[in-house]
């Protein structure tokens, strides 16, 4: 476990956040209030930015980091000593063009005028990496240039997430992974795989982005939050439950935040946690989340039975509902959905049986099963659509 002495967490408030003096000013501010960027970086090292750029949206959307604060690490780190400054991101599954995604979201003319390197991870070399403690996990292939670089800042930003209550720097390392490897998480457990993840990728620093952050549907269609904050911590999992908890979330009610606090990774209890600067009670803003409504589908021709869904399947449910079967819900209707890990199907069934998770396996004969842990939107819309043209 991590030193007391360690688990400081700076909050500082940003109120011009597209200002990118006034973005630098409150970042070094962070930083400085944990103990300044030059504890971490030596002359001539080589510093790799992880910034969250999952599509081309601009940063006003909250969907992906403010470039302002990727600028101003930019600058921070080469006045620590940087020799090299590389920013480096994929897009999300869905979007895969991740050049695209860095130039619509102003973070490519930043690389271009700061004089960083700016490298897509989903085309660079790869070197398969042993994860000898990994649960789900324990091996996978990571970007060479991740695992050369000196030093790791991570810039995740402050959402909501269609999986997990809360997206923050822990699950913003997933942007390392292969886009096959992505899916494969959704199919072996996000929330473990995460943790494996981070086993063997724990950035030196995370400095979350709260500039404008994103509630609802996140982590990309949510609405933004103009909450001007910054959090910055050496220890990632307490910065992640500060984040949470600014965001009126309990951290230990986002399951790799739990998971990787009771396997070692760090400290996710806010009472052991110093938090310097600005008071969470001073920036707490109770972020909303998408809820089920199960009589409202019942009343559009849709039955879902739910029992001991974990907090990843339940927000992904929630979400995908409510986003993704907007304009499809077609697909939906006519049937009964089941998902959880203590439900079974009912005597009685409205319609063709879904089959939705991994807990579901057991029941797999007996109606249409799509696999994860939670599975993954790709694959549950492909498997509808597949099958609303067979009945067809």
């Amino acid at each position: 476990m991590t030193d007391v002495a360690e688990r400081i967490v700076s909050v500082v408030k940003c109120e011009k956040t597209d200002d990118s003096d006034s973005v630098r000013e409150a970042t070094l501010e962070a930083l400085n209030l944990i103990g300044g960027l030059e504890s971490l970086i030596s002359p001539g090292d080589i510093v790799l930015l992880k910034p969250n750029v999952l599509c081309p949206f601009d940063y006003k959307t909250g969907a992906v980091t403010n470039p302002h604060i990727v600028r101003a690490m930019c600058r921070l780190v080469r006045a620590a000593g940087a020799r090299r400054v590389i920013i480096a991101e994929s897009a999300a599954v869905g979007f895969d063009d991740t050049m695209e995604a860095f130039t619509g979201s102003g973070i490519a003319a930043v690389a271009r005028e700061e004089k960083a390197e700016l490298v897509d991870l989903l085309d660079t070399p790869t070197v398969c990496m042993g994860i000898p403690n990994g649960q789900v996990f324990r091996r996978l292939y990571l970007p060479e240039v991740y695992m050369k670089a000196n030093v790791v800042i991570n810039l995740p930003v402050m959402k909501t997430h269609d999986i997990f209550p809360a997206t923050l720097g822990l699950k913003n390392m997933k942007g390392l992974l292969q886009q096959a490897d992505k899916k494969r998480f959704h199919r072996w457990g996000v929330a473990q795989g995460i943790v494996d993840l981070n086993k063997l990728v724990l950035a030196q620093l995370t400095v979350i982005d709260g500039t404008v952050a994103m509630e609802g549907i996140g982590p990309v269609y949510g609405t933004p939050v103009n909450l001007g904050v910054i959090v910055a911590s050496f220890e990632a999992v307490a910065a992640d439950a500060v984040a949470a908890t600014i965001m009126g979330i309990d951290p230990m009610k986002v399951e790799y935040i739990k998971l990787a606090a009771e396997q070692g990774l760090g400290c996710a209890d806010i009472s052991q946690i110093q938090v310097a600067g600005c008071p969470i009670s001073d920036v707490k803003r109770k972020f909303k989340t998408t809820r089920l409504d199960f009589d409202s589908y019942r009343k559009q021709g849709i039955v879902i039975h739910e029992a001991g869904a974990c907090s990843g399947c339940r927000h992904f449910m929630e979400s995908m509902l409510t986003l993704y079967f907007k304009e499809d819900m077609d697909l939906l209707k006519g049937h009964t959905v089941v998902f959880g890990q203590t439900a079974k199907p009912p005597d009685t069934i409205e319609g063709d049986l879904l089959l939705f998770g991994s807990c579901m396996r057991k029941y797999r004969n007996q109606g249409t099963y799509i696999a994860g842990c939670p599975p993954h939107t790709v694959d549950i819309m492909k498997v509808l659509r597949e099958k609303a043209a067979k009945d067809a």
